[in-house]
């Protein structure tokens, strides 16, 4: 049931918003030769698995809703696997309680509909978990293979599985440690060493070892050079300031996805987390080795992320703590398992305990569903972070064979959206490009973004008075320009386009259009953004531009 509760949340509007930019990326490359596929990684400090996985995927299918598929089944395998994980840490009921909180999670189904390799390194790492716990649990030397296959699909999915070595290498080593004498762990400590190995030789193969190498090396020095860490931004690898150093940094950026939006569910979620912390001051509880083996996979790889990050200089997204995400809510699931047998237990009678209990559970995870379930209905109506898809779709209806698409840093979202103005990746990046481009064509429609912004201010100011400004969303923006012909012109002719039906599109050509003084058509088309507005504050803010506008009686359009 939990299985089918993950795939509906997961499957739900999984095709509905545009592919977004880190997206297109991906699948840019995927979409190229196999050959090339490996060459261009560096470049996106990316490593190759869900490159390769994606490369034949699309090979079968270009819908939104196809590339996101591999995601999707990653998202849904690891609900099974946080129930089997949490089952064999704590018990039963910790491992359907987790799973549940896993399923609805919005961290986890957010990146379950993306097309990028956090949901299969979110799968791989707790495959790689399972293996560790199974092998000092049972002592089969064969958990060892499960423990490598984990630990390979996740370190080719991210750089970042490297810091997952910290905490399992200590939770090698202290077994190690407190039984020196026995072979079997010294068997366990020689197959990590193994594993390591392995890892060193797919990074190898890869061509990254020089680099880790390097990366590692300087980042050893913030062990002893710990002010490295507040150096001015200028004088970072990176040249940026790195994630803040403030508390509201942590709790937006990180407690904030590992539960959920809300300060009552932020303070729920981690008194149950506390309480399951709680069992660490029981000596000899059963469970303090699980506890344990849980906070070090879920504190070290932040801090070593945030750590290396703040180094760098570059920075921090949320999807790079996603792996720890079950980490912490099998520390929750315990944590409430624990309050509910605490509260049950000297209430009642032995007969009546274990039905107790059950709606004691009922009642206390049924907070943590509703604060879930508000996120998600606020994820699912939020709009497109930006709309390729709609400039594609503009295109395709409107650029002309002999037209020049001139697409600055998003040349990955013009070739998968529109293939006749394909590009490589940096193509307009310089200025000799462009002006090549726009030499041997008179039509042009450049596509700037956000992702552009710092480089395209020249060419904005440059465009501004002669040609007409589409604008898609917040952060994308297409301009059409024709050599020769006024913006006035070329408002006629957008006045027949079948535009997106967005509100901002309409809104700004209604301002365009009333500053060439058609104020007929700027009416229209302000009506028409009040009609798609996408809530009342936008709706009353396009109402009183309507309203400014002059009378067509009072109006004298200078030719």
């Amino acid at each position: 049931m939990l299985v089918l509760l993950a795939f509906t949340l997961r499957i739900h509007q999984l095709g509905a918003p545009s592919l977004w930019y880190d997206e297109l990326l991906e699948l840019d490359i995927a979409q190229g030769p196999f050959s090339a596929i490996g060459p261009q990684l560096p470049r996106h400090a990316a490593m190759p698995l869900d490159y390769y996985l994606m490369y034949g995927w699309v090979r079968m299918g270009r819908q939104d809703f196809w590339v996101r598929w591999p995601a999707l089944f990653f998202g849904v395998l690891s609900i099974p696997l946080t129930y089997a994980l949490a089952r064999r840490l704590f018990n039963r009921r910790v491992g359907y309680i987790a799973a549940l909180l896993m399923t609805v999670a919005l961290f986890a189904v957010r990146y379950s509909q993306e097309t990028r390799p956090y949901a299969l390194l979110l799968c791989c790492t707790l495959i790689a978990f399972l293996g560790l716990w199974q092998v000092y649990r049972t002592h089969k030397m064969r958990y060892w293979l499960v423990v490598m296959v984990g630990l390979s699909g996740a370190a080719l999915s991210h750089y970042f599985t490297l810091f997952l070595l910290v905490p399992m290498g200590l939770f090698v080593a202290g077994h190690q440690l407190f039984h020196l004498n026995q072979p079997r762990y010294w068997r366990h400590t020689a197959y990590f060493a193994l594993a390591l190995l392995v890892l060193a030789l797919l990074f190898g193969l890869n061509g990254r070892i020089l680099v880790l190498y390097r990366l590692s090396y300087r980042f050893s020095s913030v062990v002893i050079q710990p002010e490295t860490l507040v150096l001015p931004a200028v004088e970072k690898p990176n040249g940026g300031s790195g994630p803040p150093i403030d508390s509201r940094f942590f709790v937006e950026n990180v407690l904030t996805p590992l539960t959920a939006t809300g300060s009552s569910s932020l303070l729920f979620y981690n008194a149950l987390f506390m309480v399951g912390l709680l069992s660490l001051i029981y000596r000899g509880h059963h469970y303090h080795r699980a506890i344990l083996f849980l906070c070090g996979w879920l504190l070290l790889p932040i801090l070593l992320i945030y750590t290396f990050l703040l180094y760098r200089g570059t920075f921090f997204a949320v999807r790079y703590i996603l792996y720890t995400l079950p980490a912490y809510l099998m520390i929750v699931a315990y944590g409430l398992d624990r309050l509910a047998g605490w509260l049950v237990k000297p209430a009642t009678s032995h007969s009546y305990r274990q039905i107790t209990l059950v709606v004691g559970l009922v009642l206390l995870v049924v907070p943590a569903l509703i604060a879930q379930f508000n996120d998600l209905q606020a994820y699912y109506a939020a709009e497109s972070r930006e709309d390729w898809r709609a400039v594609g779709q503009l295109l395709s209806n409107h650029a002309a064979p002999d037209d020049v698409v001139i697409a600055v840093k998003a040349e990955p979202a013009i070739n998968w959206y529109y293939p006749p103005a394909s590009a490589p990746f940096g193509t307009y990046g310089r200025t000799e490009p462009i002006r090549a481009a726009m030499a041997q064509h008179p039509r042009r429609w450049f596509v700037l973004s956000s992702y552009s912004f710092k480089r395209d201010e020249k060419l904005r100011e440059w465009l501004a008075p002669q040609a007409v400004r589409i604008v898609i969303d917040r952060r994308t923006v297409v301009y059409l320009q024709h050599k020769g012909k006024s913006a006035r012109d070329l408002l006629a002719e957008v006045k027949q386009f079948n535009l997106p039906q967005k509100s901002l599109t309409y809104a700004f050509l209604a301002d365009q259009f009333k500053r060439a003084g058609d104020i007929e058509t700027s009416r229209t088309f302000y009506h028409q953004a009040i009609a798609l507005a996408d809530s009342a504050g936008q709706k009353a803010r396009y109402e009183a531009l309507l309203a400014a506008l002059p009378d067509l009686n009072d109006t004298i359009i200078l030719e």
